[in-house]
């Protein structure tokens, strides 16, 4: 499935190494471009973009969409990376998708199978919420 990149760029190589270094966590073109915005290596969206086709298409990073409203967020695929063995989190709030690796909630798709005989796409499962961050952030706390 990796295919080579045939357009290798410093900052291509960049904008690997990022998506690399967040260990599995989704990410979206917006969101690296605030990280580049950061650093002295700015990088703009357009070229993100362009660059994150490119790597989808070598097989080194996913694409992956939550739902069809908000952007579609981007994954390291490295040997170990699943993400159809897992639930995700989405903060209604920053947008941040996360993984929740849960036995309790393995529970739910063999009970679902064995009952209702219908198979449970483990991927597509998103619960919405609020993010550690956005909780700390919002001033009344509410859950």
């Amino acid at each position: 499935m990796n295919r080579p990149i045939r357009y290798n760029t410093a900052q291509s190589k960049a904008i690997l190494e990022y998506i690399a270094s967040l260990d599995g966590v989704h990410v979206t073109a917006a969101q690296i471009a605030g990280h580049f915005a950061e650093t002295e290596s700015s990088i703009g969206l357009t070229t993100i973009y362009r660059h994150l086709d490119k790597l989808v298409e070598s097989g080194k990073v996913r694409k992956y969409f939550v739902d069809g409203v908000t952007s579609a967020c981007y994954q390291y695929i490295d040997n170990g990376t699943d993400c159809s063995e897992h639930f995700h989190l989405k903060c209604d709030i920053c947008g941040t998708l996360l993984h929740l690796q849960c036995d309790m909630l393995n529970e739910i798709p063999e009970h679902v199978y064995g009952k209702h005989s219908f198979l449970i796409n483990r991927s597509k499962i998103v619960f919405y919420g609020k993010c550690a961050d956005c909780l700390k952030k919002d001033s009344g706390g509410h859950r």
